[in-house]
């Protein structure tokens, strides 16, 4: 009886730790897509927006300097805590498989062109991206758009909301 009490803890501890690896891939993944499909610029520039915003509101003095400093040294954390809320929302909507294919269709000149300016795609690339969205994971992406969009913006929308109220709070003088 001992032993296979001893093999199932064995085998419990050896899923958990394959899981929390398995896990910790996927996020990666999702996070190399989030850089190669542009969403993480997006990000970066709402960061700056809302530092230049607030500059109007709270300009740096003697008085707010700390905070001014940890919100400008602040903004790569901010983006991982972005990616910590998107990642989860990729993971429940697309397989390992379908985001490195993704992943591989940003990375092409069509990608990076659709990322830049769709309106200047030529005729091949226009015909690229339809020949993707033909593509099995194409077709996945275009089926999960707006279950994606919400869960995006409902994502983006607390991390505005937090990231604004934490930067007012540091910068607000009593």
């Amino acid at each position: 009886m001992k032993k296979s009490a001893h093999l199932f803890f064995g085998l419990f501890m050896l899923m958990t730790l394959f899981s929390s690896a398995q896990d910790k891939a996927d996020k990666e993944l999702v996070e190399t897509y989030l850089e190669a499909n542009g969403s993480l610029d997006q990000y970066k520039f709402a960061y700056d927006q809302l530092l230049i915003m607030l500059n109007k509101q709270y300009p740096k003095s003697e008085a707010n300097a700390q905070g001014w400093n940890y919100l400008q040294d602040n903004k790569e954390k901010a983006m991982v805590d972005m990616k910590s809320l998107l990642a989860p929302i990729y993971q429940r909507n697309f397989s390992q498989a379908d985001i490195s294919e993704m992943i591989g269709f940003y990375q092409t000149e069509t990608g990076k062109q659709l990322i830049k300016d769709r309106t200047k795609m030529t005729e091949v690339q226009k015909q690229e991206l339809n020949s993707y969205y033909s593509t099995e994971v194409g077709q996945k992406v275009i089926e999960k758009q707006s279950p994606l969009s919400e869960a995006i913006s409902a994502a983006s929308e607390n991390w505005s909301r937090d990231l604004y109220e934490t930067a007012v709070s540091l910068l607000k003088s009593e």
